[in-house]
């Protein structure tokens, strides 16, 4: 039980530090001057994205209790991850984030969806990176300590 909540705690802790650092650099003057400026920006993106049905709140929490199911899923893989030290497996598993998750979404959503210009997908992609691999170096250090289980056949 211990090492359960440990790993859903590692999660959320990085779920929280990730989601921190990308509000703070989504929502700077510079970033939003660019991602919602008319003259760069498609006008489908800018209606839908600038009135949420759901509360910022709501979504947050809701992307820091997915760090959390990140972090259960790195307990499990573990040992298969990539690489021979924290620091490198916890950049692996953040880059197999953004990936799966972010990759997909800005693509096939904002890009594909909402005609958001390629320059402008690519910039979130940036950032979405960094959350990403911020969040996975966080799971990495505070989870490999975690004793794993050996499954005997």
């Amino acid at each position: 039980m211990k090492r359960q909540v440990r790993i859903w705690t590692a999660g959320i802790l990085a779920g929280f530090i990730s989601e921190a650092f990308m509000g703070l650099i989504f929502t700077s003057q510079a970033i939003k001057g660019l991602l919602y400026n008319p003259k760069l920006q498609s006008e489908k993106f800018i209606e839908i994205t600038s009135s949420r049905e759901v509360s910022l709140p709501t979504t947050i929490i809701g992307m820091i209790l997915l760090s959390g199911i990140h972090s259960w899923l790195f307990s499990i893989l573990h040992e298969s991850i990539p690489g021979q030290t924290k620091l490198k497996q916890g950049l692996f598993f953040g880059f197999m984030i953004w990936l799966v998750y972010w990759l997909f979404q800005e693509w096939f959503v904002y890009h594909t969806m909402l005609g958001e210009p390629i320059l402008l997908t690519l910039l979130e992609l940036a950032i979405l990176l960094a959350g990403s691999l911020i969040e996975g170096i966080i799971i990495s250090f505070l989870v490999s300590g975690i004793n794993h289980k050996t499954i005997k056949a």
